[in-house]
């Protein structure tokens, strides 16, 4: 199911698992902060997260559900294959005989491995070496050793009969009279010019931290009484999260939050309040309550950029959605053009590639 965010796939995928041809012994696989979703729900089946699946031991499993697939989906015949691939790659060859829907807005991630992940799962094999040749060239670049391969440019338009022949697309657009478009604004901050410290090494890192001062003067302008703010950086989630709270109520959703369901209940609920997210967990939860997002700092992943703009969509609150971008540098800025063009953020693709992004 390639349902666009917030369609509604969880609802049918409780019926489709608690249907009685598939009784027995079912699952569902789920993200840590999703998981008290899926309980309440009411499925039969046992719901575990992504980290409890990859130490579970699942025997003669009748049918799973895999909620935001796409955590699965590195490339199964790559080098680096990840743990949660290989044991779900593992599990429907071992039970070929499974029922297995997967959920995901987004099942094709930076490049066409991911769906072909995917297909795998559900029992759709492409021979991988054919797939490589369809969507991927051998290139000598200047920042790798040997050739590597990589997406050729038009693989997203081959792609797509692909994905139109295997998964069940359905967008807000298919479902309501009216979806107001979207509102981007991008905001400039002054910075003072940046200086590399000559005496330690430092890396373009450096420099993006730098960018980041002077942000939450500029959320603070925007006068929204509830408002979404992403951040890619630990440290700046905290920084914002200490001088925001000067100014109203704070809620913080990241890696470290202990309890995910309760933190976003209570953003949700208060009457206003900052919510800041980290770049990489815009999935799983309704934030059309809140006025706007404003991207302090963005993720190096397109996948979480879309999931996140995601968030405050809903088909009974379709208002008018606002997004602001911070932008406080070159760094900043090469971020926001590689995302928004739909690619993920390489910067070693930068100091070597011939056509350099407009700084």
């Amino acid at each position: 199911m390639a349902w666009e965010m917030r369609v509604g796939k969880s609802l049918p995928a409780c019926l489709w698992i608690d249907h009685p041809c598939r009784a027995g012994n079912t699952y569902v696989i789920c993200p840590k902060q999703n998981k008290s979703d899926w309980i309440g729900f009411g499925t039969k089946a046992v719901v575990l997260t992504k980290e409890e699946f990859k130490k579970a031991t699942i025997v003669n499993p009748t049918a799973i559900v895999v909620d935001e697939a796409h955590y699965f989906a590195s490339a199964l015949f790559m080098k680096g294959r990840s743990q949660m691939a290989t044991k779900m790659y593992q599990l429907v060859r071992t039970y070929p005989n499974m029922d297995i829907l997967l959920l995901t807005a987004t099942p094709i991630r930076q490049d066409a491995w991911s769906l072909h992940t995917l297909l795998c799962y559900i029992g759709q094999y492409y021979d991988w070496k054919k797939w490589r040749a369809t969507f991927f060239e051998l290139k000598k670049m200047p920042f790798l050793r040997f050739p590597t391969w990589f997406p050729k440019s038009d693989w997203r338009i081959k792609i797509r009969p692909f994905l139109e022949k295997h998964c069940d697309i359905v967008s807000l657009k298919d479902i309501v009279e009216y979806l107001p478009e979207p509102t981007s604004t991008i905001i400039k901050i002054k910075q003072k010019p940046y200086k590399a410290p000559l005496d330690e090494v430092v890396t373009w890192t450096h420099e993006h931290r730098h960018e980041q001062q002077g942000k939450v003067d500029e959320i603070l302008k925007l006068g929204y009484k509830k408002l979404i703010v992403v951040a890619h950086y630990t440290e700046q989630i905290n920084f914002l999260a200490q001088e925001l709270a000067k100014d109203k109520p704070v809620f913080v959703l990241d890696g470290h939050t202990k309890d995910p369901a309760l933190t976003k209940q209570q953003a949700q609920e208060a009457e206003e309040c900052y919510l800041i997210v980290q770049s990489a967990m815009g999935f799983g939860w309704d934030g059309y309550m809140f006025g706007a997002i404003v991207f302090a700092s963005m993720s190096h992943s397109c996948l979480n950029h879309r999931q996140m703009t995601g968030r405050v969509r809903h088909l009974k609150h379709l208002t008018p959605v606002f997004y602001y971008y911070l932008i406080g540098g070159r760094w900043d800025k090469r971020i926001y053009d590689t995302i928004l063009a739909g690619r993920d953020f390489d910067p070693h693709w930068y100091r070597h590639q011939d056509r350099q992004l407009v700084e």
